[in-house]
């Protein structure tokens, strides 16, 4: 019993612990990226091997990702969507939100970011909750713990 309440314990602690994993791709490269959103596999990216983008790097207190973003603009007339991995505070969009600079023909830009869950910035996903795997790991520590107290009992 002590190994189940060892493994709730290890579950709730690796649900907060791994880095978030977002869609990554640009509609203008990919037909399925843009606002009839359709997953494909290659899209699938793991935001702990990304860099934040370097007209960011000195505004950014931490360097990893922390969130997907889904950001919607025009370009020279072009709607564009562009999915991927969000760095900076999720709460405060000012700085992790802003264009790069040298983007001079951009209009109408807008930035919905999430860290919910992976894979949170695919099509109208935005407001899920990634609750189920701490729940679950809190819920084999409740349970491990009834079942050691109440085996005590009978001893």
């Amino acid at each position: 019993m002590q190994y189940l309440l060892w493994f709730g314990a290890l579950v709730t602690l690796l649900a907060t612990a791994y880095a978030i994993k977002c869609y990554s791709c640009e509609s203008v490269y990919e037909a399925n990226c843009g606002e009839n959103f359709r997953t494909e596999n290659y899209f699938k990216y793991d935001c702990d091997f990304t860099a934040p983008p370097r007209f960011l790097e000195n505004e950014l207190s931490k360097k990893n990702a922390t969130a997907c973003l889904k950001r919607v603009f025009r370009e020279n007339g072009v709607i564009k969507f562009v999915r991927g991995c969000y760095f900076g505070e999720v709460n405060e969009t000012d700085i992790g939100c802003k264009l790069d600079p040298t983007l001079t023909a951009v209009q109408n830009a807008s930035c919905h970011v999430c860290d919910n869950e992976n894979y949170c910035n695919g099509a109208d996903q935005l407001t899920t909750r990634a609750w189920k795997l701490p729940a679950f790991g809190i819920c084999i520590v409740i349970a491990a713990a009834q079942l050691l107290n109440g085996g005590q009992r009978d001893v």
